[in-house]
């Protein structure tokens, strides 16, 4: 039974992290992550009589264009054992889905080759022929910070042109002018499906005070330098519930907290992962009906609708040592 609608297009099994190439679809990649996480954590320790998490790291990604990037991606995932010096080319690994690709082992049945390969098996050797060539070029190709899930200030400063404005990266987003441009406006809105037909007594304000209030918690606490975990994980739903329920911006949420942007940005990265619990979608969805009101004065239940997701992403989940 498929628990997840991504593709692995690619991946490579290093010591100490996995890298993954996937073409994702409608489910987020935090559930993806989660079901990864769960069963495997509880195999090792199972195995090892232990406790406690094994990943030392939340899993960093990227976002790419798959015309511009993919080849480029799947090519800096297959050489990861070459720039560690495990071996001197990709296809003498055997930990990585470069030796399927060349026809050299068998495909694991979760494998989608066909994203590079294609459907016609009459094109494969020759295709086969030119990405062994195509990743045997990249061999001496050094670490990429934008490949690795770091946002580099180059990049930043590229969008913030784009967008028109100030905008922090949770992760990197690379491709052409549109593609970037309609990936950051979706990070933004999320989906057209989205936008709520009501408007939002108070502002953020209101948003922050109900997400507070409904954790019971004193809303004053929002702005306070004082850092008890149940406050940061207030901020963190707030934060939440601002940019990605409800389409607002980063930086009207980081004043409403009185906290930078990069602030706010961390906050949804770690979120963005697992996403809420259950008991707090609960709660979300109360200040929702609460705040959210229709023209003719009706309380709008505004749905969580997942956004569309990029074509390709590279995760990676680092093991305790």
């Amino acid at each position: 039974m498929r628990r997840h609608d991504a593709r692995t297009v690619a991946y490579c099994l290093m010591s100490s992290h996995v890298h993954l190439v996937l073409q994702l679809g409608c489910d987020p990649l935090g559930k993806l992550t989660k079901w990864i996480h769960s069963p495997f954590g509880n195999w090792v320790n199972a195995q090892r009589k232990g406790i406690g998490a094994i990943f030392a790291d939340r899993p960093k990604s990227v976002l790419v264009h798959t015309e511009t990037h993919g080849m480029e991606l799947i090519r800096y995932v297959h050489n990861n054992p070459v720039r560690a010096g495990i071996v001197e080319r990709a296809s003498e690994s055997g930990w990585s889905s470069h030796r399927a690709y060349l026809g050299l082992e068998r495909a694991p049945d979760w494998l989608s080759t066909e994203a590079v390969l294609g459907p016609n098996e009459k094109e494969h050797e020759a295709i086969r022929h030119e990405l062994g060539c195509f990743v045997d070029e990249g061999r001496k190709e050094k670490r990429r910070p934008d490949f690795s899930g770091a946002v580099p200030a180059a990049l930043t400063r590229r969008i913030r042109k784009l967008m028109g404005g100030e905008v922090e990266l949770s992760y990197p987003v690379l491709g052409p002018d549109d593609f970037v441009v309609s990936a950051m406006k979706e990070q933004v809105q999320r989906h057209a499906g989205q936008k709520m037909s009501g408007t939002i007594e108070g502002g953020v304000e209101s948003v922050i005070k109900e997400v507070f209030e409904v954790l019971k918690l004193d809303p004053r606490s929002a702005t306070q330098r004082i850092r008890p975990s149940d406050v940061a994980r207030a901020r963190a739903l707030a934060a939440w519930l601002w940019v990605e329920r409800m389409g607002r911006p980063q930086l009207t949420v980081a004043d409403g907290l009185r906290v930078s942007t990069s602030a706010v940005g961390k906050m949804l990265r770690n979120l963005r992962e697992e996403g809420p619990t259950k008991a707090e979608e609960t709660l979300l969805n109360k200040v929702l009906t609460k705040l959210t009101t229709t023209g003719s004065g009706e309380v709008n239940q505004a749905k969580n609708i997942r956004p569309q997701t990029a074509e390709l992403s590279v995760m990676f989940l680092k093991r305790k040592r």
